[in-house]
């Protein structure tokens, strides 16, 4: 293995005419990749690829947004499993268009929602306590507002107290942005390890997942957006990891084009290249480091 992206959809459709072709490339390049299920259907195709392919791993979850009628059938997603099969989830909260989807009437009423994505998530934080997986964990807080958002963190911010007030037979929900109204320790969490994929928080936030064992994947948003380069800088090399999160977010190069008309894992060395370009390192040292970060987490 000479890179590692930790976070990719291979199994989506925008790969469905070149799929071979790109493993192929991605095996002469000594790249692997984890494939991420999004709901149970995506979830038993990325399974499916990576027993085809000795470079692909998978996932297996349900995203917090994508279905509003998507569930976690315990016994479905057991089947899935495998050795290949590295974490559960994308599982989290994702707050960012809950105002845009009721305008739209996809949801009726925004703190139902609320209350259905953690619910949806404290049992997927259940199935992996009982199956000894890591989490890959999606956040995605909702648009900064005074009133309701005034540090533009509240999908981290309920993550964060779902996951430490989280027991194995029964959670307690949290109302939206609630670790702000209750001051808990943070190690009382139950799941000790996983990623915060595309992490886009703060470095108070950031302390506080590292707090429960969390590690970070950085992304393609770090070539469009300067807005993260003190919080990359301030974050442990032992604590993160790049992902492409490919078909989407393709990487920008130095003049602001898109390198490709589809983001790929073949693209991870150009975000390895710019989280060692803002920690002020070589590229090499830092990749070297992502591979132990990743053996650490996974076990690959």
């Amino acid at each position: 293995m000479k890179y590692i992206d930790v976070h990719s959809h291979m199994h989506d459709k925008a790969f469905d005419i070149n799929r071979n072709e790109l493993i192929q490339s991605l095996k002469e390049k000594n790249i692997h990749t984890i494939t991420i299920g999004t709901d149970y259907e995506t979830s038993l195709a990325a399974k499916k690829l990576a027993e085809a392919n000795e470079n692909v791993y998978y996932t297996i979850g349900v995203h917090p947004h994508d279905d509003v009628t998507a569930i976690f059938d315990e016994n479905k997603f057991k089947d899935l499993l495998g050795p290949k099969c590295l974490a559960i989830g994308e599982c989290g909260l994702d707050y960012f268009r809950l105002a845009e989807d009721r305008e739209k009437g996809i949801i009726e009423n925004m703190d139902r929602e609320v209350d259905r994505q953690q619910q949806l998530f404290e049992i997927q934080i259940e199935f992996a306590i009982s199956v000894d997986k890591p989490l890959m964990l999606h956040g995605r807080p909702s648009k900064k507002n005074e009133i309701d958002n005034p540090d533009g963190m509240d999908a981290y911010e309920d993550m964060l107290y779902i996951l430490t007030n989280s027991t194995p037979s029964g959670f307690a929900s949290s109302p939206k942005g609630a670790l702000n109204a209750k001051e808990d320790t943070l190690d009382q969490a139950l799941v000790k390890r996983g990623i915060v994929h595309f992490f886009v928080g703060n470095i108070d936030i950031a302390n506080k997942f590292m707090d429960l064992g969390f590690d970070f994947s950085l992304g393609g948003v770090l070539t469009i957006s300067r807005d993260y380069d003190e919080m990359i800088k301030y974050l442990p090399l032992d604590r993160i990891h790049a992902e492409t999160d490919s078909p989407y977010v393709v990487p920008r190069d130095s003049e602001g084009k898109r390198v490709s008309k589809i983001n790929s894992p073949l693209n991870i060395e150009i975000i390895i290249n710019k989280i060692a370009e803002i920690k002020n390192i070589s590229a090499t040292d830092l990749n070297s480091q992502l591979l132990l970060n990743a053996e650490r987490l996974f076990g690959i």
